[in-house]
């Protein structure tokens, strides 16, 4: 069951109008520092070939964790990142839920995903259309990395890499309010995002060639401290699809389609600390 952000006890911290009244809000890269969140994603997807649309419903809850492997010398930081699948509903019923996956990410200083490298694990068929890869820099803010009060905006243009190719992430973000969420001190940061898709991305069945464009926002709680401590948010993806067969089998001919996928993320924080502890 969803739990709005708005449902959360939230004691507001008194804002002054003077300056001083301002936070640092940037993320903690300590070395060896790990985070276990739970993620549950809820995805409508419809896919439309030679003119029939077929609706699809996923529900998928996984346990997702990061820890800090170590600091680079031009900034930022070696990450381990993994999504453990814990269910997984396709159209109300139960299916397999596939194997855990693991990715090492390169983050920037302000913690923008600046490079993906999946190193184990494939993604259940009904999660493919979602793309788990792409999701990753969606599931956090960029942050001002200087102090904010509240009303100040920012924006970012990221560029980063994965197995597939480039992809890029322009988002805008707003610090709403600050409070304490769940006994942490925190600040409310609304992010609005643009996403545009040009890229290969290979299915169960088939090679597809994507070319549309992602749009959504997020409300994210982020404790001073460091670290997201809860997040929700919405997207719409829509793209013109090239399907083509695996292996370029002769004889058989590229299918146009399009594909749409609706996409509503949670993230909330389960543990911090040392790698360990």
């Amino acid at each position: 069951m969803r739990r709005p952000l708005g449902s959360i006890l939230l004691v507001t911290l008194a804002l002054a109008s003077c300056m001083d009244d301002r936070v640092p809000l940037s993320y903690s890269l300590d070395t060896g520092r790990r985070l276990e969140y739970r993620l549950r994603l809820e995805a409508d997807i419809t896919r439309t070939l030679a003119g029939v649309s077929r609706a699809q419903r996923v529900r998928a809850t996984f346990r997702a964790a990061q820890e800090v492997l170590q600091l680079l010398p031009e900034g930022g930081v070696e990450t381990s990142m993994s999504l453990i699948p814990e269910s997984l509903l396709v159209d109300g019923r139960p299916v397999e839920v596939g194997a855990d996956q693991e990715f090492i990410v390169i983050l920037g200083g302000d913690g923008r995903v600046v490079e993906i490298r999946q190193s184990a694990g494939d993604p259940s068929e009904p999660l493919e259309p979602v793309g788990l890869e792409r999701l990753l820099p969606r599931l956090r803010p960029v942050l001002p990395g200087a102090p904010v009060g509240a009303g100040d905006t920012w924006a970012s243009d990221t560029r980063f890499s994965d197995q597939e190719g480039l992809f890029s992430v322009s988002s805008r973000s707003r610090l709403l309010q600050l409070g304490v969420v769940d006994g942490y001190d925190s600040a409310l940061v609304r992010t609005t995002y643009t996403s545009p898709v040009d890229r290969r991305e290979t299915f169960a069945n088939a090679v597809a060639d994507l070319n549309g464009t992602d749009v959504g926002a997020q409300e994210a709680w982020f404790a001073l401290d460091g670290f997201l401590v809860r997040a929700s948010g919405d997207s719409v993806g829509s793209y013109r699809v090239t399907f083509t067969p695996p292996g370029g089998e002769v004889g058989l001919q590229p299918v146009e389609g399009a594909l749409v996928v609706r996409l509503h993320t949670e993230m909330e924080l389960l543990s911090e600390g040392p790698s360990g502890a």
